[in-house]
């Protein structure tokens, strides 16, 4: 250290410099990776390989500077021979070459970080309703919008349909995965699902097919293993909304899964439901035995957490909700708690609810009243309150004592309330409008000539020919009308001519409105909606023709209302 001293105290301020540079250039570079792994990015070892060559630059040149001082017999000998030796090319390479490698290494890291495509958002309209990406900070647009549909991006790469058929595209908007996949899923540790002829099969970044398409569901979910379901795929949404959600998001229906490992096969056998949790763990339940707990299952099928609770959720901020169920008929009621990464209890179940874990707190209620607890099973403040609330960043904002609302600090100490923010205010009310059917988005419209129905630009240009018995508006890069040979509605695209892909469909309304379905007008479905939309049509034409209903499902969805409303919400039940 005496050696530093003295070195430092006879250089100049910019051979100083440059020492710091060299000194710190490592410490950037290995903080840099740190950050990085933990966002899972991928090329890891770039970053540690280049820290690497960075430590032993700096070893090189300090231990040039203590070889001088060493030879040195006094303060001013030291002076020189650090002025010689800093001069010389050697050094003054070596610390040059150090200050820019950092900033180019750092800058490419700053380009991986931009390239995973996590500040790229889906954007979807204009004439065609076809979509592109938009920057989520400055919400500029960064591909255009050229796709059908455009999901968001995972691991660097998006799903996008093209032509009927789905790809993948890179954070630049290139196809690095050619579109000919039914469904693409997102890519999760290097895999994604995807659907070809019903089947759901497996494939890898560079687009080979890893797994064949043979499943009903296979689902990325650990490394190299997937959550599959054997038979034929089933849709669960409306054919122009479906999609291969991520195990995370997906929803599982009642039939068991097992998990298959990539070049071996089956792990375990197809008799468990699973749950995500976390890394190299999900939960399992057997199934087809009666009532069975959940448990954390390894990526061998081996449990690592004996079965133990009734209910179960994600990992999230290092803490995974659990419940067990106790009592018996009417007296019995949930307890809950939360196991941490291991799945080790480490919130008691002893609770009456928990809600998500945020900026390292849940809100926990027991007994009618609510507290912020924290990861380490301990209660902000110390005690419960009356309500508590959190801040628009999940953060423990405000506590109720006496039906007064105070402010409550990261040390749980009561304090005045925060200003409170200006309530948004939804719709105004205001009369109902009449949807003109026929006024498509980005002004294209529909028009009628003898009975069949066309589409024209805004400038009065035909793109689509007068000859189908009824016509939808574009949506997601394709328009439908009715294929009376094939009793199905089948797609045309921005060119007028008509697509192979996406599938014919029996239906097509409009629009899905929440508990509520089109009239049914003809004992065939695909006849029926025919009728229907052409109602829906011709009542834009001439308000004399009754326009088509959607009737409540008798449930939450009550009465009906015509499809000519527009503000469907206020629209009663009037015709």
């Amino acid at each position: 250290m005496n050696a530093l001293r003295v070195v430092w105290k006879f250089s100049k301020w910019k051979d100083k410099f440059l020492i710091a540079v060299v000194a710190i250039s490592p410490a950037l570079i290995v903080l840099h990776a740190w950050v990085l792994q933990s966002r899972g990015l991928l090329a890891k070892g770039v970053w540690a390989i280049s820290a690497l060559l960075f430590f032993f630059v700096c070893i090189g040149v300090f231990a040039l500077i203590v070889g001088i001082y060493r030879e040195a017999k006094n303060a001013k000998v030291v002076a020189d021979r650090i002025k010689s030796a800093l001069v010389t090319p050697f050094s003054r390479v070596s610390a040059l070459l150090a200050a820019g490698t950092t900033c180019v290494t750092l800058s490419l890291a700053h380009a991986s970080d931009s390239s995973s495509g996590e500040n790229l958002l889906p954007r979807c309209g204009g004439m065609f309703d076809l979509c592109g990406y938009e920057d989520r900070n400055d919400h500029g647009q960064r591909i255009a919008k050229t796709f059908e549909r455009a999901s968001m991006f995972s691991e660097g790469l998006a799903a996008v349909r093209i032509d009927g058929l789905f790809g993948y595209i890179d954070t630049a908007g290139n196809v690095v995965i050619r579109p000919t996949f039914d469904l693409a899923g997102p890519f999760h540790e290097g895999f994604a699902e995807v659907l070809v002829g019903g089947q759901a099969g497996v494939i890898a970044r560079n687009g080979d097919v890893v797994v064949q398409p043979q499943f009903r569901r296979a689902v990325p979910a650990m490394r190299g293993v997937f959550v599959v379901q054997t038979g034929k795929y089933a849709p669960i949404r409306d054919p122009e909304f479906e999609s291969l959600d991520s195990f995370r998001t997906s929803y599982w229906s009642q039939r068991p899964a097992g998990l298959y490992r990539l070049n071996h096969g089956w792990v375990t056998r197809e008799a468990y439901k699973f749950e995500p949790f976390g890394g190299d763990l999900v939960w399992a339940q057997k199934m087809g035995s009666g009532w069975a707990r959940y448990g954390l299952m390894r990526s061998d099928g081996r449990w690592h957490v004996e079965p133990a609770f009734d209910d179960v959720q994600p990992l999230r901020n290092e803490r995974a909700i659990v419940t067990i169920n106790v009592g018996e008929g009417m007296n019995q009621h949930r307890l809950w708690g939360s196991v941490d990464q291991e799945g080790r209890v480490v919130i008691p179940l002893q609770y009456d609810w928990l809600s998500y874990w945020q900026q390292n707190y849940s809100i926990v209620r027991q007994n009618g009243r609510e507290g912020f607890i924290g990861k380490d099973g301990k209660l902000l403040g110390g005690r419960l309150f009356d309500k508590v609330q959190r801040d628009d960043e999940g953060k423990p904002s405000t506590v109720q004592i006496d039906d007064i609302w105070y402010g409550i600090r990261p040390d749980g100490e009561i304090v005045e309330p925060p200003p409170q923010r200006a309530a948004v205010h939804g719709r105004d009310g205001g009369r109902l409008e009449v949807s003109k059917a026929t006024e498509c988005k980005g002004g294209l419209f529909i028009f009628a000539k003898d009975g069949l129905w066309g589409m024209k630009y805004p400038d009065g240009r035909v793109l689509v020919e007068p000859e189908f018995s009824a016509i939808s508006c574009f949506s997601q890069g394709v328009a439908w009308v009715p294929d009376e040979k094939r009793n199905a509605w089948c797609a045309i695209g921005p060119d007028g001519r008509a697509r192979f892909k996406p599938d014919c469909r029996a239906t097509v309304y409009p629009a899905s409105i929440s508990h509520h379905h089109p009239e049914k007008l003809d004992p065939d479905p695909f006849k029926s909606s025919v009728k229907w939309m052409r109602a829906y049509l011709g009542h834009a034409v001439d308000q004399t023709i009754p326009p088509p209903l959607y009737v409540g499902d008798g449930v939450q969805g009550q009465g009906s209302f015509p499809a000519s409303c527009r503000q469907v919400i206020l629209c009663g039940d009037d015709r």
